[in-house]
């Protein structure tokens, strides 16, 4: 029999349903006001605002704080690509940091030689990520950050329930796409200022105001803004993930634990930090050689597995455009040729999870 464990597997909040026939019968939907006011609660932050995507939240962050062209913005070398691109968007320039050994986030004490070696006004803010759901040391960015007059813009797309979002950055964006789900996609942009609110509420909507309440077809343009609403049915669909979001976790760890116990002291094979805050929104293993090969005999096995991310010194554009070198990030470059992330979403059955770890063990004994 052919066993064929995903990296990733898809399930339907069980809420989801009676919410959208709710809606049906009410002839109504009011999802997006009621998963901002829900994520703003959640999170104690005084503004949320609900968007197509994380990357379009991260987008209006960028708006919020009005980039020029020119602008620089620090941020991690093997970040996702939404982070430096929404950068570039306004012509602005993507400063890449190296990061720490096995946590894979922004390197506090790099990121304060690079800033202290810019010593411009152009500097401008710092994007931070959590990579696979560790929890990066944000208090050590925001001193950094303070120091030289940055904002903190958090990415916690890989840390969606972790009450400490927006606790030490200016604004925060939480997702529920790939990180959490691949039905839809949706984001939600969290700050404390009611200035980056106003300007990111309206940069969602094409930048458009209404100007009267009498006749509501008429509308002025303010600025250049896009199409950044989200949908209600994706709404509902967040919010049924969002109410669901412990229980995920909870799984996740529960299946983190599982590899922790089978794995350790397995040949060839590093294990993450074993940390309680961490979310494992990824279980990223290192190979100590032979990365590749090791991915390719897990793969004939049945088990797909994941990279990330990949550092941006490796791809094309922006090895080009920045002159990048192999050699520049010698943390990422060796995380790099070594990292490899398990399937752990919380679907997988616990007979599931001992075959990816009875399979681990076998290649790894004989693995070169």
């Amino acid at each position: 029999m052919s066993i064929k464990i995903p990296f990733h597997k898809t399930a339907i909040p069980s809420s989801l349903l009676p919410a959208l026939q709710a809606g049906i019968e009410a002839k109504t939907f009011s999802a997006s006001e009621a998963l901002e006011a829900r994520a703003a609660k959640y999170y104690d932050m005084p503004y949320a605002l609900a968007t197509s995507s994380s990357t379009s939240a991260l987008h209006l962050a960028m708006c919020a704080l009005n980039l020029k062209r020119g602008d620089k913005v620090l941020c991690a070398i093997n970040s996702f690509v939404d982070i430096p691109e929404v950068v570039r968007h306004f012509d602005s320039e993507p400063v890449f940091v190296d990061t720490l050994p096995g946590s894979y986030a922004i390197d506090p004490e790099k990121l304060k030689t690079i800033a202290e070696k810019i010593q411009s006004k152009k500097l401008r803010a710092v994007i931070v990520s959590h990579p696979g759901g560790y929890h990066a040391p944000m208090e050590a960015i925001r001193e950094v950050a303070d120091a030289h007059g940055l904002k903190v813009i958090e990415d916690a797309t890989e840390r969606v329930g972790a009450k400490d979002t927006g606790q030490w950055s200016d604004m925060a964006v939480i997702g529920f796409g790939s990180k959490v789900d691949n039905t839809i996609d949706g984001g939600i942009l969290l700050t404390h200022t009611e200035k980056y609110y106003q300007r990111g509420k309206l940069l969602r909507n094409h930048g458009m105001v209404y100007t009267s309440e009498e006749t509501t077809y008429l509308y002025d343009v303010l600025d250049i803004g896009c199409q950044y609403r989200m949908q209600e049915f994706n709404a509902l669909y967040a919010q049924a993930l969002f109410e669901e979001t412990q229980t995920i976790v909870a799984r996740r760890r529960s299946i983190a634990e599982a590899y922790f116990r089978e794995l350790k002291s397995v040949q060839n094979v590093t294990l993450p930090p074993q940390m309680k805050d961490h979310l494992y929104t990824q279980f990223t293993i290192e190979i100590s050689t032979n990365r590749d090969g090791f991915a390719r005999k897990l793969k004939e096995a049945g088990i797909e597995v994941g990279l990330q991310y990949i550092p941006f010194n490796f791809t094309q554009y922006y090895k080009e455009k920045y002159h990048l070198k192999v050699f520049d990030f010698p943390a990422a470059l060796e995380a790099y040729q070594k990292m490899m992330s398990l399937p752990i979403y919380p679907q997988m059955s616990d007979a599931e999870v001992a075959y990816v770890c009875e399979t681990i063990r076998t290649i790894a004994k004989s693995h070169r």
